[in-house]
């Protein structure tokens, strides 16, 4: 009771946070892209090879949950969303353990506030992608670290990066502070060699896999960085997107400036550690051009520590009307906030294809353009014609193996529009889908918006 009364604030955000997400379940939504993807890569581990489909250039962690749900009989996509829940409330939990434990109680509680009504994390919590999973593991390898618990942290942190490839900035900025504090001999180098070997402990079975698979440990990393420099460029953004946004999301975020401020007018090794930390899961991002607001949700927790211990240094400043001025900034906050927060409820208007797909007997020559198609059924992808880029040259390629087609589901607005710099490849699709209307016989076409559907069977 004792420990309830103490942490009651936070508790009372916490039960809130846990009814809403709950409830979010319940409200009528389409699965998206990348979590078809990974429900996908988790039906072709568990099947070995029967089901699903796969994307080399993705880690393996959250696929093999979310195969291991479906493994077992569960309703994968209700339990994943849920399970995406649970990650949440650990990363509500950390979050405020950690700023408990590098400030104090209030600034912890407001923390924990800022990231709860976060509009991006509401959102993003339970979709199934690798953002929360990566940030919850990101967050338990940091706790460890500022606990001196060197081998655990490099564990998580080793798994977070299993999770989601970009938590490699995660590790270098504490790996680069454990160099530097045993220069300073204020760690051992036992210390360094534990959060070393730990981290790559996860990462072993991962590389032997790719020996076996590829003949290059290092190919789904180098795939990811081609895909990076020429995927997605209908995300692409100015530098200044992500200030913007985050702007727009809270206001006081501003008020991290002041406490990276003052962490490094005042150092203390832990609270160094997460200033550091931050900078560099922030800086890459700003320097990508494909930028999403949902890719910086690993730094939401520490973003908003920071964001927290501003705002109290600065109330602090007025000191008798330290109440006042703290109760307007919270105020502000939640007028912003609270009209914006939305649950999901994507509706991506497939379901000419999930019926095609649901009523249809398929065997082998499945050719997708979109990895949802498939994300309900027990049916294996044997082509994905989006990945790992959509250009000339493989068109070229599909045309080549399309002896090996026997459906072939096709919306244009997966595929389209081309990379700018191939100039060929819009002329081509157009000859590539008539190519196909005269070799298959076409099974339903139909248009939405600007995009256009096309099934196509051999029979």
């Amino acid at each position: 009771m004792k420990l309830l009364r103490e942490h009651k604030a936070f508790l009372l955000i916490f039960l809130i946070f846990i009814i809403l997400k709950l409830f979010s379940l319940f409200v009528a939504h389409d699965i998206w892209w990348d979590s078809s993807v990974y429900v996908g890569m988790g039906k072709y581990v568990f099947s070995f090879g029967k089901v699903g489909l796969w994307e080399e250039s993705r880690p393996l962690i959250w696929p093999l949950m979310l195969g291991f749900l479906w493994k077992i009989g569960l309703d994968y996509v209700f339990f994943g969303k849920l399970l995406v829940i649970l990650f949440s409330l650990g990363i509500l939990i950390l979050t405020y353990l950690i700023a408990y434990k590098l400030f104090d109680k209030k600034i912890a509680v407001v923390a924990v506030l800022f990231l709860s009504l976060s509009q991006t994390f509401f959102l993003f919590n339970n979709v199934m992608y690798t953002e929360i999973p990566s940030a919850f593991f990101t967050l338990l390898g940091f706790y460890f670290f500022i606990s001196k618990k060197y081998n655990f942290s490099g564990l998580f942190l080793g798994i977070a990066f299993m999770t989601r490839f970009f938590q490699i900035f995660a590790f270098i900025p504490l790996f680069l502070l454990l160099t530097y504090f045993i220069a300073k001999k204020k760690e051992s180098i036992k210390s360094l060699f534990d959060f070393s070997l730990f981290f790559i402990i996860p990462m072993i079975p991962y590389l032997i896999l790719n020996y076996f698979l590829y003949s290059n440990i290092f190919y789904p990393f180098l795939l990811q960085s081609f895909m990076t420099k020429y995927t997605g460029w209908i995300f692409y953004q100015p530098f200044n997107f992500y200030f913007i946004g985050l702007v727009k999301e809270n206001i006081l975020v501003l008020f991290s400036v002041i406490g990276l401020i003052f962490i490094f007018r005042k150092p203390e090794i832990n609270k160094i550690s997460l200033a550091t930390l931050l900078l560099f899961l922030f800086i890459p991002y700003t320097f990508a051009a494909h930028k999403e607001m949902r890719l910086l949700i690993s730094t939401l927790p520490f973003l908003y520590i920071l964001s927290s211990y501003g705002v109290f240094y600065f109330a602090d400043l007025f000191k008798k009307r330290k109440t006042l001025i703290l109760s307007l900034l919270l105020v502000i906050f939640l007028f912003f906030n609270i009209p914006n927060i939305k649950f999901d409820a994507y509706e991506d208007n497939l379901d000419l294809f999930y019926d095609y797909v649901k009523n249809t007997r398929i065997g082998n020559g499945l050719w997708i353009s979109n990895p949802a198609f498939i994300a309900y059924s027990g049916y294996k992808a044997d082509e994905l014609i989006y990945y790992p880029l959509y250009n000339s040259k493989k068109i070229d390629k599909l045309i080549s193996n399309l002896e090996n087609a026997r459906h072939i589901l096709i919306n244009t607005c997966d595929i389209l529009p081309c990379p700018s710099d191939d100039v060929s490849c819009t002329e081509k699709t157009d000859n590539f889908i008539s190519l196909l209307k005269e070799t298959f016989i076409l099974k339903s076409n139909q248009k939405n918006g600007q995009c256009e559907y096309f099934i196509l069977s051999s029979n």
